[in-house]
């Protein structure tokens, strides 16, 4: 702690800012736990996640795909036993071959067109897209801007108050401003 905040600290000026901090801190952990919360029904199971094991594709496919049981994730993070279950189906009908787009339009079938995450002609891939654009662009003009700023800084500084140019001596004039200086030191 530096050696100023030890005396504000001593003189009770930064016990002020101690409660809001404090109450910010409270608010900001009391906000973010029910988010962290595990639904006891929707815990993921080790043992029903992967019966099957490894199958390429399979995880791609999971992502797709949303729990029917709730409507709320993807059932590649889900945890309830209707996406473990349909976890087991998915990977044990692409070990047998099939392909990845027959077991998707099958549970379009079974689910209908809500179970996919992402349905065909959404908008959402192509605003990823330009948001991914739209923030390369940022990152390109922060970049130039800085090394703008940068090279200003580094530039030695030219611009010292310029100096007023000598005007020509008029003894007139000077003669006049010695008097009234004059007269302004007599009174």
């Amino acid at each position: 702690m530096s050696r100023r905040c030890r005396d504000r600290l001593r003189r009770g000026k930064l016990r002020t800012m101690r409660r809001p901090l404090g109450l910010l801190a409270v608010l900001a952990a009391v906000s973010i736990a029910p988010g962290t919360r595990a639904d006891a029904a929707h815990a993921p199971s080790a043992a029903a996640s992967a019966p099957v094991g490894h199958v390429p594709g399979a995880a791609a496919l999971e992502g797709r795909i949303i729990a029917p049981c709730c409507w709320n994730q993807t059932i590649d993070i889900h945890g309830s036993e209707v996406s473990n279950a349909l976890r087991r189906e998915i990977r044990a009908r692409l070990a047998a071959g099939e392909s990845a787009e027959a077991i998707e339009r099958s549970l379009v079938e079974r689910y209908g067109e809500r179970v996919i995450a992402v349905p065909r002609g959404s908008r959402l891939g192509s605003t990823g897209v330009l948001l991914a654009l739209g923030m390369g662009v940022a990152g390109v003009g922060a970049i130039l801007l800085l090394r703008r700023w940068r090279d200003r800084s580094q530039r030695p500084s030219n611009t010292a108050a310029p100096e007023a140019p000598e005007a020509p001596a008029n003894p007139a004039l000077d003669a006049r401003l010695d008097a009234e200086l004059a007269a302004l030191d007599r009174e």
